[in-house]
């Protein structure tokens, strides 16, 4: 059994060897499928169905005594070899992992006698089973057994193979190709902090910007998060857009949300039609995260947006309190968009957040792909499948902040962690990045759920993605909370080709990570000044011109800025 504790990391003043990375998730067998237990609490409250309905707001409960047990019919003779327990605070110190072919006769896989709850993954030898049962012996307290959910892990087979080895190729799970390796960005030697290349030059002045993007023309579309939209030329000029819709951030309100990125469509040349994303009160009183698109009309007497169609809105009854997400990608051959939605900052009922982001029915948390016409591509994970199932593309993920392709056509996205725990992930086809279940950050000190106490990490549960680059929690240096993303392809920085570009917001430096051909991290650098000393500042949002290979960016706050990256004379 691998039980999660607080990790302690040795700095050894040098890069510590990559994490190995399991490129293909195993898959969830007993996901919905019959459960059956000893007793319940409550047959309505903590009935058994509620441990593998995918949920972690939801919980088995048995009745006070011991032993009691729980069981889940694969529904055919499965190849499995791990079982997951996710428990909420009762617990068992003692259990069995028993497995059976027909229900009856029952074979003890793994026997555990020192149960420290939370999340215990239990590996075992490969089993030939269709009922796998968790039996309880003896607890932590004087209530039943408690788990959110009962997960049983394997090949699905009835020949056993690695279900993490991606080459298999009757692996049906396997979500595409991950990087090799896992590589923190926080160990002394990984992150250095080099002499800046390039100079920043201010171009216009603006009130919490939050996004922008390039127009064909050359001139720049910029957001503030207060409902406000410009056009802006390379000499700094702003034309305000009117006609937008009304999002949570009007008049500088709205916390975290409000109007958020912008880009122009891949056929802005023929319909001047811009994309943006904001949280708005919907019909139903709560927030909501909108994609949205409009026409942009311009003459001499301003700019306005014009037939405005929302593409998309988070259809749960879930209200936005923070962490949106909201960054929009197009993919490279122009036929889809992409949107990050963050998991919301929502509480569940015992004050732990980020629940959503697991749940199948909400698209919180998750990373969604569309066509353009708002319609679901039959060719996502699950395009086949109704409404926002069949929308999502990837799951897990809690405040994705940045979201771009690379030049190899691969999407990437930055995201912002709990108490450090910063990631930066390539993002596969139908992949799960593990939030809230793994993390390499911390609970925040003032949490209501386990204050201070560090999340389950990527390492102890391959069946979640591991980032490709983390800054996890270490004294060493700060979190970095990133925020917007790009990859660097122009000319005006050869040495940078290649390379992603990320924003920093807590850190107020812009970071540039090194990739090999096969996209795994080979090094990290910060730039919190340039060349003549200024400031880097907080980078909200960040694009490549497409025109001379200069990097613009926002920096974010009340007196933020669009300003100019080009090399150093």
């Amino acid at each position: 059994m691998r039980r999660v504790s607080p990790i302690v990391y040795v700095l050894a003043g040098a890069l510590a060897a990559p994490c190995a990375f399991a490129q293909t998730a195993p898959t969830n067998l007993a996901l919905n499928r019959p459960v059956t237990a000893s007793s319940t609490e409550n047959p309505v409250a903590f009935k058994a169905a509620n441990a593998n309905d995918g949920r972690t707001d939801t919980r088995w409960s048995s009745a006070f005594s011991d032993p009691q047990w729980i069981y889940v019919d694969l529904g055919s003779t499965q190849a499995v070899n791990r079982v997951v327990l996710d428990w909420e605070n009762a617990h068992a110190v003692s259990y069995r992992i028993e497995t059976s072919t027909d229900g009856q006769a029952w074979n003890t896989v793994s026997s555990q006698a020192n149960g420290k709850g939370g999340i215990e993954t239990v590996d075992f030898a490969t089993a030939q089973a269709r009922f796998v049962r968790m039996t309880g012996l003896t607890r932590n307290t004087q209530y039943g057994y408690s788990l959110h959910e009962f997960q049983v892990f394997g090949t699905g087979e009835s020949t056993p193979t690695d279900p993490t080895d991606p080459t298999d190729p009757t692996d049906p799970t396997n979500p595409g190709t991950g990087p090799a390796t896992s590589y923190n960005a926080r160990v002394t030697g990984a992150q250095t902090e080099p002499a800046a290349p390039f100079v920043i030059a201010d171009v216009a002045a603006f009130n919490n910007p939050w996004g922008l993007d390039f127009l064909p023309d050359g001139r720049v579309v910029v957001t503030e998060k207060s409902d406000h939209m410009y056009v802006v030329t390379a000499s700094g000029a702003k034309t305000s857009i009117g006609g937008l819709p009304v999002s949570v951030g009007a008049n500088g309100g709205g916390g975290q949300s409000g109007l958020h990125d912008v880009a122009a469509s891949p056929t802005f040349a023929q319909d001047h039609t811009l994309w943006f994303s904001y949280v708005a009160k919907a019909a139903d009183g709560n927030n909501h995260l909108t994609l949205a698109k409009a026409r942009l009309d311009e003459s001499a007497q301003g700019a306005s947006l014009a037939n405005l169609t929302i593409v998309w809105q988070e259809p749960s009854t879930w209200s936005v309190r923070g962490q949106p997400g909201a960054r929009i990608a197009f993919a490279p051959d122009g036929q889809h968009v992409f949107l990050s939605v963050g998991d919301g900052d929502i509480p569940d009922a015992k004050g732990d957040r980020g629940s959503q982001a697991q749940m199948p029915d909400t698209g919180l948390g998750k990373i969604i792909r569309l066509n353009l016409d708002g319609s679901t591509p039959s060719d996502n994970p699950n395009g086949s499948q109704p409404g926002i199932v069949g929308q999502i593309w990837a799951t897990g993920f809690r405040n994705p902040y940045g979201l771009a392709f690379s030049a190899d056509g691969k999407l990437w996205e930055t995201e912002m962690g709990p108490s450090s725990g910063d990631e930066f992930n390539l993002i596969v086809k139908g992949g799960n990045y593990g939030w809230p279940l793994v993390s390499n950050g911390n609970h925040y000190p003032s949490d209501a759920y386990m204050p201070g106490q560090p999340y389950p990490r990527h390492d102890s549960a391959p069946q979640f993605v591991q980032p490709a680059a983390y800054w996890g929690w270490f004294p060493t240096t700060n979190s970095m909370s990133p925020s917007g993303l790009a990859f660097y392809n122009g000319n005006l920085f050869p040495q940078w080709k290649g390379s992603a570009l990320l924003g920093s917001t807590s850190s107020i430096a812009l970071y540039r990570v090194i990739l090999d051909a096969q996209g795994n991290v080979t090094g990290v650098e910060r730039y919190g000044r340039d060349a003549n000393g200024v400031y880097t500042g907080s980078v909200r949002a960040l694009k490549v011109s497409p025109f001379d290979g200069s990097i613009w960016y926002v920096r974010g706050g009340s007196d933020g800025e669009l300003r100019r990256i080009t090399p150093k004379s």
